[in-house]
């Protein structure tokens, strides 16, 4: 088992293709608002401040629903639970094109927010149980690559649909890309067969306060939080750096350097191989050096070392985030999707406060008091796993985590 790849496992391409889809349509929403700040605040007369809550209502709604979430799909199934979730997500995207003032974008957005969980949660605990050993770490890490892509998508269609189309219409092209994810899920990916409910909805909502109680999954709910925090605010606030003078740059331009998601989609499947080899603690700890080179590498004026930094910083969160989620499915002997939901809670309340707590050091001190808060935050979450990560698995089987 322990030299399995995607090339030699029996795993059928189409449940590669549909895992990797329902990653996409994690993060395909979100963050699809992050290019084109500056347009809604001059579509609904706010302030540029107001406008990010655009990001922040979907993250929160995220929050909110995924020890819920998580709970439930350990109560019902995972199969059914992404279905219906994605129905629903459809259904929410759609209706965001028809917002009439910014309240109503906003209660759509942390409507879209509350049903992401139910896909991701549902999503993870099923590599888990369906796979084993390196082709589990393997299969997570094109799971995470693909919110990788869903990512990229998502921040550069919004920038494209703003130069030509309006902003609003982005939201009617994701509606399309998420029926397709519905297709392949429902006609790609079997039933779950090693799926063991739980015996009760409360029993499963007993194992979110079991795991509230464990330190190493609060510490690797903290470590998720400090990840989409690093990406959220190095996102955000170089968006604007890029949109103010010297750059001008417009928002298809903005969103165009948004390919740098690309680059995870193609590195994390094999650093989930990677993880398997050195261990889930070094692999971390490579990744934060990675990505603080990358913050490094974006202070300089210029358009071709901010892309470059923007790039590495951006393939460390998600190589990062296969790290952790890994860590999580693993750790949680019971109600997987309950730890999931926790771990995604935290998550998605780091990309929250990166989206406004940056702010004032972002008015006083510029892009590069942002960058210094995120390396800040990187150290931090590195010296936290080497402690939580490091004496739960053995080295001899952390290849099989």
């Amino acid at each position: 088992m322990k030299n399995e790849t995607i090339a030699n496992t029996k795993v059928p391409l189409c449940e590669i293709v549909a895992l990797f889809s329902l990653g996409s349509c994690a993060l395909l929403n979100i963050y699809a608002t992050q290019p084109i700040l500056p347009d809604i605040a001059r579509q609904f007369g706010v302030s540029l401040g107001t406008s990010a809550w655009t990001i922040s209502a979907s993250t929160l709604g995220v929050a909110v629903a995924a020890p819920l979430a998580g709970a439930i799909s350990d109560r019902f199934g995972r199969k059914c639970i992404m279905v219906m979730a994605l129905i629903g997500l459809i259904v929410t995207t759609a209706s965001c094109a028809l917002a009439w003032n910014f309240m109503a974008l906003f209660s759509l957005r942390f409507a879209q927010g509350l049903l992401v969980p139910f896909v991701f949660t549902a999503a993870l605990a099923y590599i888990t149980e369906e796979w084993s050993g390196v082709t589990a770490t393997t299969m997570n890490g094109v799971y995470v690559a693909g919110t990788a892509f869903g990512g990229f998508c998502g921040r550069f269609l919004a920038g494209a649909a703003a130069t030509f189309t309006g902003w609003l219409s982005t939201f009617l092209v994701f509606a399309v890309l998420l029926f397709l994810v519905l297709v392949l899920t429902m006609f790609c990916l079997p039933t779950e067969r090693q799926f063991k409910p739980s015996a009760s909805l409360a029993g499963s909502l007993k194992s979110i306060a079991k795991g509230v109680q464990d330190w190493r999954l609060q510490a690797t709910c903290f470590i998720g939080a400090s990840l989409l925090f690093q990406q959220v605010t190095s996102f955000t606030y170089l968006s604007l750096r890029l949109g103010a003078p010297p750059f001008s740059l417009t928002s298809l331009e903005v969103g165009s350097l948004f390919v740098v998601f690309l680059l995870p989609v193609t590195v994390t499947p094999f650093f989930g191989h990677l993880i398997s080899k050195i261990g889930r603690t070094r692999a971390f700890l490579l990744s934060q050096i990675i990505g603080i080179a990358g913050i490094g590498l974006t202070l300089p004026f210029h358009l071709a070392s901010i892309a470059v930094g923007l790039a590495l910083s951006c393939m460390a969160v998600f190589a990062g985030q296969s790290c952790a989620t890994g860590y999580t499915a693993q750790h949680a002997k019971t109600g997987r999707s309950a730890a999931t939901g926790l771990y995604l809670t935290c998550y998605y309340l780091g990309g929250s406060i990166g989206a406004i707590a940056p702010a004032p050091f972002y008015a006083h001190h510029g892009w590069f008091g942002c960058a210094a808060l995120i390396c800040l935050v990187a150290l931090a979450s590195t010296v936290l796993a080497q402690a939580a990560w490091q004496e739960a698995i053995p080295r001899k089987n952390e290849a099989n985590a």
